[in-house]
């Protein structure tokens, strides 16, 4: 097996060079295509089944529209996230990385670059995302304990001025938890400000 065969079969993507065109018309794919999205190459080369921007998730096309024209105009690369739908129904996430080529008198000849299945990363921002909601349940939980700590102390220390001299102990014991419920209530809220900051 040749390098670039090898290589290309261990790819989470495709290679592809198509037309400027309205629907991208590919001239030339990988076989990763079929491989990670379900569809083989030449029903999608020269629009012969179907298009390439038909088996995008239909809402991504005008940004890739948008990206694509003003990297053309910039004479630069472009990087975008976009979905694809699987030949199965279900959608995957895609980032493409591209550019065009240009012939010597600077007429646009075709683009291409390659377009890679980045599905299992937005699975774990998911995950991620859930583990950190879930977190923050909990540390809400606590802030509301600690509240009812705080509030123990109070009147234990109410009960406790009561009592005079019978009941120094008891202020030690009730102003000893004030502390600690004011200190953890901090560390609580430091963490919930930190949760909701990485949330955006």
């Amino acid at each position: 097996m040749d390098f670039q065969t090898s290589i290309l079969g261990r790819m989470s993507g495709f290679l592809y060079r198509c037309r400027a065109d309205e629907n991208y018309t590919m001239l030339e794919m990988t076989n990763g295509i079929e491989r990670i999205f379900g569809y083989p190459a030449d029903e999608i080369i020269g629009n012969r089944t179907r298009t390439f921007t038909s088996i995008m998730y239909e809402e991504d096309v005008p940004l890739m529209d948008e990206v694509v024209g003003r990297a053309l105009e910039q004479r630069t690369d472009w990087t975008m996230e976009y979905r694809i739908r699987h030949a199965g129904g279900h959608l995957i996430w895609a980032t493409e990385t591209g550019g065009g080529i240009w012939d010597e008198n600077a007429e646009l000849l075709y683009l291409e670059g390659s377009i890679i299945n980045i599905e299992s990363l937005y699975q774990r921002i998911d995950e991620q995302t859930a583990d950190m909601r879930v977190t923050a349940s909990k540390t809400n939980e606590i802030l509301q304990s600690l509240r009812y700590l705080k509030l123990l102390a109070v009147n234990a220390g109410i009960e406790a001025a009561r009592a005079g001299t019978a009941g120094s102990g008891f202020a030690v014991l009730a102003a000893e938890m004030r502390t600690l419920a004011n200190s953890s209530e901090e560390a609580a809220r430091a963490i919930s400000d930190a949760q909701r900051k990485a949330q955006g």
